[in-house]
């Protein structure tokens, strides 16, 4: 089972970030954290992942407004990292690029996810809805 909690929010605002609950173990994506930001910041947020956590690629998808992502740190349980520079205006309905993770089997296994962002203002919306998937 995977248990999502979200450790903290840094930056500016704060932010409702939910949990999700995923008892697969199937190949596919899953939802690994969902969370509503401000579009009217620049911010950065932290999302611990435990349990099945071994994902191969992970993508971000957005809704409500418009989400300028800059970069994407993944943190794993053997204590390395990997850097990902996003640098994409995701538009609201949109998605990232995938983006494969380094290394093979226990090396992928996540222990957080940060990410930096800032939002693009919207005259219809005040928070866009950010989700992060992984693929199994």
């Amino acid at each position: 089972m995977i248990t999502l909690l979200a450790l903290g929010v840094f930056g500016f605002a704060a932010h409702a970030q939910k949990p999700d609950v995923e008892t697969s173990n199937a190949a596919g994506w899953h939802k690994i954290a969902e969370m509503s930001v401000d579009i009217k910041k620049m911010d950065h947020d932290e999302v611990a992942v435990m349990g099945k956590d071994h994902f191969k690629s992970i993508k971000l998808k957005v809704t409500d407004a418009d989400v300028e992502f800059m970069d994407l740190t993944v943190y794993f349980e053997n204590d390395t990292k990997q850097d990902i520079p996003v640098r994409s205006l995701i538009r609201a309905g949109g998605e990232t690029r995938v983006m494969d993770l380094e290394g093979k089997g226990n090396e992928l296994a996540i222990k957080k996810i940060s990410l930096t962002y800032k939002t693009v203002p919207s005259s219809e919306k005040d928070k866009a809805h950010v989700e992060i998937w992984g693929l199994k």
